[in-house]
């Protein structure tokens, strides 16, 4: 194989897993908006603690998106 039909294929690949990490991004903030809606329903005891995982799993989700860019 020629090295442009090789770079094409990986420029292909970093954009494929570039999108499905937004994708995945998108997904987490989805899970934010959801936990609001369910703790507004319920009142539960581990509201703060549930509420603090979600938002880390939120930026961990978006660090991983930036932390792409730069390396791919």
């Amino acid at each position: 194989m020629t090295p442009t039909v090789i770079s094409s294929a990986l420029l292909f690949i970093k954009i494929l897993i570039i999108t499905g990490l937004v994708v995945y991004a998108a997904f987490a903030a989805i899970i934010v908006r959801q936990e609001q809606l369910m703790t507004s329903v319920m009142d539960e005891g581990f509201d703060s603690v549930l509420k603090l995982l979600v938002f880390i799993h939120l930026a961990a989700s978006v660090g991983v998106v930036c932390m792409a860019f730069l390396l791919l």
